[in-house]
C-alpha cells in the first residue's frame, strides 16, 4: 500500500511539473503573439489576422495589375522596336 501511495504521489508530481511547463510555454506564446500583433499594427496598420490577410489579398491584386501593365508596356516597346527596324 505504501508503494502504491508513493507511485501515486510521484505521478501527481510529474503531472504538476508537466502542467507548470505547459503554463510557462503558454505564457511565452502569448507574449510572442502580442509582439507580433503589435508589429502588424505598427508596420501595416492592421488590428487582426483577418485584417492582415485582407491586406495581403489587396496587395497581391495590386501587384498583379502592375505586372499586367508592365507586360503591356513591354509589348508596346517591342512593337515600336520592330517597326523601327
Amino acid at each position: 500500500m505504501a508503494a502504491s501511495r508513493n507511485d501515486l504521489g510521484q505521478r501527481l508530481l510529474e503531472i504538476k511539473r508537466a502542467l507548470e511547463e505547459k503554463k510557462s510555454k503558454r505564457s511565452e506564446l502569448q507574449g510572442e503573439h502580442k509582439g507580433v500583433m503589435k508589429q502588424l499594427k505598427q508596420e501595416f496598420g492592421v488590428d487582426s489576422l483577418e485584417d492582415a490577410e485582407r491586406r495581403i489579398r489587396e496587395e497581391e491584386q495590386e501587384l498583379q495589375k502592375m505586372e499586367e501593365e508592365i507586360r503591356a508596356q513591354i509589348y508596346e516597346v517591342e512593337e515600336l522596336m520592330e517597326e523601327g527596324e
